[in-house]
């Protein structure tokens, strides 16, 4: 898939942040990515190093250009504001091609701060008056009628859906934090000496410009650290960050020697000034523009593992009080001093404040989790409709397996692939093998555990026939899969990907592919004939992965082959175990599932046949008949599983 983005700044702002990580990630989940900004394009060696392209809106349309040389598949908008809509529509105007708009503020309240009016008042306004914004802001009429004709609009906090006209499909879409960058770190000796910071000082660290919008609340911690000073505490404020507006008036002279202004910094640079702090302050309180934001420093604060105080609004509505981070009621200059002073005196609460920072950090913000909601958006957005009998036959199908009973261990039946021959013929007949029971059962597992909407994992499909009939039950799928013949399995990938539009595909072997900061990203995990083909010694490992990328709660699903009697039944009965071992559960209980094969009638053995086709050339000799069965598994994540960095060594899944 080919994506153009399009920005309002150049990459020197904080929406391009969003905007290279999410395109980064988005090229290791196989789309190619444009990114299309005002200026020079150049800009984006400020925040690291690129795996898309970039060109300039000054290039005009024509410059857009993807590795396998066609156009687009679609355009991401990057804010409605007046530069974008219009480029946007240059490339998609007439021609079908589908775009998205990305919403990160209340873009009225920016716009009635620019003009000196209430929101209220916005829209009594004349054009003559909108006519004269500058083109990085957006028209209140015109961005309304271009966030109408959208695809979708992705949203980088819930309350902007209030903006979405009804029928357009939403998506949030949280910023993130570099891993590498930003984490709890010690400060910098050396920067602290150049900055003229003492080791007895206690230091606030602010990354964020000053404009009209912002001036008051901005205004407020500049105060509250001279309020702090004057209560004979030693406070220093490092700001980084442009100002457009003056803020201080006289008040400047209040916190004159306690603020550090530090010129604009690179990204990887941004990290050791963020070291420095004891603890960060966002300022701010509810209001019409505070509600409708993320701030981007926000991850980044929690990510460094330092007590961070910001205001009851956005991201604070999820914060604990006094656990997370402290929260602002009224965010005025008093309030902020008050809380800063109660990091300063009290230790303890210090230390539970900066991890639970880091936690909080960890649970909310991942760049690589957001990437996958957002290539899950393009998927559905590029993928053909489906036709009526199609939807029909889906909401019958979930009707019918939405409650199926599905054991924790259990093994194929006879009932159950009759079952399946009625309602998922097309799914029970395509290998003449174990797999004309593994496919149907795995899909009314998966069923009967996940609601549709949910993100789920096939490792190491094939031919993803189980996973494309998930997606048209309304899942989000993705596909790991080497795609290189192994196995016996496909080895024409393009082929693969042509004919299942709908579903997304990791090239390589699981976990490895994954990118690494999925935690608790998928739903609901499933494998169809793979276990079994792991080596043993990789067994453990991989059942570490699913528990990690399974989100508190999820569920994890397998059908294994197993050589119950016969030639390698030994070797598979090892393997069998350490699956079991892996999911969490009991060697007695295996034993127990196992015990019934033999009297059971029900029982679905591999038929002759299939072991022919199985055998090949083989000498039947070397390959005799075996009594094999399928094997499966259900185990789920405890819903209040820890995360990453408080994981036990043991598995956390259990018996579902």
């Amino acid at each position: 898939m080919n994506v153009l983005f399009v920005n309002y700044h150049d990459f020197s702002s904080n929406s391009a942040i969003h905007i290279f990580n999410l395109a980064n990630r988005l090229v290791d989940l196989g789309d190619d990515c444009c990114v299309c900004v005002p200026g020079d394009p150049e800009t984006v060696q400020l925040i690291g190093h690129p795996r898309f392209s970039t060109i300039s809106v000054e290039a005009g349309a024509a410059a857009v250009r993807f590795r396998d040389g066609a156009g687009p598949t679609l355009v991401h908008a990057w804010t409605p504001r007046e530069n974008v809509r219009r480029f946007t529509e240059s490339i998609a105007g007439g021609s079908g091609l589908p775009y998205v708009v990305h919403l990160e503020d209340n873009e009225d309240s920016i716009v009635a701060g620019h003009l000196g009016v209430d929101v209220a008042d916005l829209h009594e306004l004349d054009d003559v008056a909108f006519d004269r914004l500058p083109d990085a802001l957006s028209h209140p009429t015109r961005s309304q009628l271009f966030v109408a004709g959208a695809a979708a609009v992705t949203v980088v906090t819930p309350s902007l859906v209030e903006f979405v006209p009804p029928g357009v499909e939403t998506q949030e879409i949280r910023p993130g934090f570099e891993p590498e960058l930003f984490a709890p770190q010690p400060a910098d000796d050396e920067l602290k000496a150049t900055l003229g910071l003492a080791d007895d000082e206690f230091v606030l660290v602010y990354a964020g410009n000053v404009h009209a919008t912002n001036a008051a609340e901005v205004r407020s911690l500049y105060l509250a650290l001279a309020l702090l000073n004057r209560r004979g505490h030693r406070v220093r404020l490092v700001r980084l960050g442009r100002t457009f507006v003056d803020f201080l008036g006289a008040a400047e002279a209040s916190v004159s020697g306690a603020v550090v202004d530090v010129p604009f910094q690179s990204r990887d640079e941004l990290r050791r000034y963020f070291a420095l702090a004891n603890a960060f302050v966002q300022p701010g309180r509810s209001d019409e523009f505070n509600d409708y934001r993320l701030p981007s420093k926000l991850p980044e604060f929690f990510a460094m593992g330092r007590p961070v105080i910001l205001p009851r609004s956005n991201i604070g509505s999820e914060v604990v009080d006094g656990r997370d981070g402290l929260l602002l009621s009224e965010g005025h200059a008093l309030e902020i001093a008050d809380a800063v002073e109660r990091i300063l005196v009290d230790e303890t609460l210090s230390e539970r404040l900066a991890d639970g920072a880091r936690r909080f950090a960890l649970r909310h913000f991942s760049w690589d989790r957001s990437a996958l909601r957002l290539a899950e958006l393009y998927t559905r957005i590029a993928a053909p409709p489906l036709d009526e009998p199609t939807v029909a036959r889906g909401a019958a199908r979930q009707a019918l397996y939405r409650h199926a009973r599905v054991e924790p261990i259990a093994y194929a039946t006879v009932r159950d692939f009759v079952d399946s021959r009625a309602h998922v013929r097309e799914l029970s007949s395509l290998a003449s093998d174990l797999k004309d029971v593994q496919r149907p059962w795995a899909l009314k597992a998966v069923v009967a555990s996940a609601s549709p909407g949910a993100t789920v994992l096939e490792i190491g499909a094939g031919e993803p026939h189980v996973a494309a009939a998930l997606a048209e039950l309304g899942f989000r799928v993705w596909v790991v899969d080497p795609y290189d013949g192994r196995d016996g399995g496909p080895s024409d990938f393009r082929e693969i990907r042509e004919r299942f539009p709908s579903v997304r595909f990791l090239r390589g072997t699981f976990p490895d592919v994954l990118p690494h900061d999925l935690a608790g990203a998928f739903d609901c995990i499933y494998s169809i004939s793979v276990l079994e083909h792991v080596p043993l010694d990789a067994l453990e490992p991989v059942c570490r992965a699913v528990d990690r990328l399974l989100t508190p709660g999820g569920t994890t699903i397998h059908a294994v082959d197993h050589v119950h009697k016969g030639l390698g039944a030994a070797e598979h009965r090892a393997k069998l175990d350490a699956i079991a071992r892996g999911l969490g559960f009991p060697a007695h209980e295996l034993d127990a599932v196992l015990s019934r094969i033999d009297d059971d009638v029900e029982t679905y053995f591999l038929s002759a046949e299939a072991h022919e086709l199985w055998r090949g050339e083989t000498p039947y000799d070397e390959f005799p008949m075996r009594r094999c069965v399928s094997v499966h598994f259900r185990a789920q994540k405890t819903p209040d599983a820890a995360d990453e960095t408080n994981r036990s060594a043991s598995p956390m899944l259990a018996r579902a």
